[in-house]
């Protein structure tokens, strides 16, 4: 093996890199402090934020040694740290590295540990010239295997009582990689049809699974704001939507997926001494699934959003948006959108 250390990486979505002392409080708020997510892990949770950031010094001393491999996950369209990926084993004589890792709970459920897998493994046999890679989890959190049968690892089998984690003694589910196994990666299809049309009932929970990619967005852009995890009421707020005779859902498909989605609202406001009256179309919420963006569904369902609007007589659409989200603004502006209002804000 080659000690290359931990270099930066990017993928789609991520940007994997060093950790920072300045990441502290976005690895406390978003993993370090959550019960749910060191549940199955080896350390506690970290009771403040200065045991993050004693944590962290300890680990950016490290950097310089070309043996030591720990990355943080920081998400491209945030610039927040939303986990951490590293090797926690070496063995040098065979070229083995055993990798761990842990991502903040309001990401959950988006293929992003098993995309950071990939990039690690693709570093750690290319560069660092690895020849195997493992890595475990409890039998009791198999959410932890899918990631990694999502990376491309295979099932070893179960060293029985192999482990100690938070809960305990445990049975270990081992998986590996080896250099040998990995095969190029297969083309991703571009959208070869996409139908845009209004939503139907039995829609609204692949539509809900495309909020809950939303409100994660949110949460690592504002965390101040909005609340991690994509709770009940949440969920629920999608079939409120459907019952609304003023509000429209209108859905990308492709291949029978629900690869998108955007909520139509028809707002008014009425004359008052200020204002003219101002009715409207209102986006209130667009999204595509990572996994098919810049594929042409944004844009076929803008184009539908348009002819929608046309077709009942509105002469404006609009749409608000969060600054930090600036792959979105510019999607926006490529669409034909154009800024005539901001919120502004100072910090105190």
């Amino acid at each position: 093996m080659k000690k290359t250390g931990t270099q930066r990486l990017e993928t789609h979505r991520l940007i994997l890199r060093p950790f920072r002392l300045e990441d502290a409080e976005d690895m406390y708020a978003n993993w370090a402090s959550d019960p749910e997510v060191t549940r199955f892990l080896t350390w506690p949770v970290h009771p403040s934020v200065e045991v993050t950031r004693t944590v962290l010094k300890e680990w950016v001393s490290h950097y310089t040694d070309g043996g030591f491999f720990n990355w943080a996950i920081e998400w491209r369209e945030s610039g927040r740290v939303i986990g951490g990926i590293s090797v926690v084993r070496l063995e040098e004589a065979i070229g083995e590295a055993e990798i761990g890792y842990c991502l903040g709970s309001a990401f959950w459920g988006m293929g992003i540990m098993p995309e950071a897998l990939r990039a690690v493994a693709d570093y750690l046999f290319d560069a660092a010239e690895m020849n195997r890679i493992t890595a475990g989890h409890d039998v009791k959190n198999p959410k932890s295997g899918r990631v990694m049968e999502k990376a491309g690892m295979k099932k070893e089998g179960v060293r029985r009582q192999g482990g100690l984690n938070n809960q305990g003694i445990c049975d270990v589910v081992c998986y590996s990689l080896l250099r040998d196994d990995r095969t190029p990666a297969p083309r991703r299809e571009k959208l070869s049809a996409i139908t845009v049309r209004l939503a139907r009932e039995e829609d609204l929970e692949s539509i809900n699974e495309l909020r809950r990619q939303v409100n994660a967005l949110h949460v690592a852009g504002k965390p101040e704001v909005f609340k991690p995890g994509f709770c009940d009421a949440l969920r629920d707020h999608i079939y409120t939507i459907w019952k609304d005779p003023r509000q429209r859902i209108a859905v990308a498909e492709q291949a029978g997926n629900i690869v998108g989605f955007a909520v139509l609202n028809h707002i008014n406001r009425p004359e008052n001494p200020c204002m003219f009256e101002r009715d409207f179309l209102d986006v209130d919420e667009f999204c595509v699934d990572e996994t098919f963006r810049r594929q042409g569904a944004g844009s076929a369902m803008i184009d539908f959003i348009r002819h929608y609007a046309k077709e009942k007589g509105f002469r404006r659409i609009e749409l608000n948006m969060w600054e930090f989200n600036r792959g979105a603004l510019a999607f926006y502006e490529t669409a034909g959108f154009t800024t005539y209002r901001r919120y502004m804000e100072i910090r105190i």
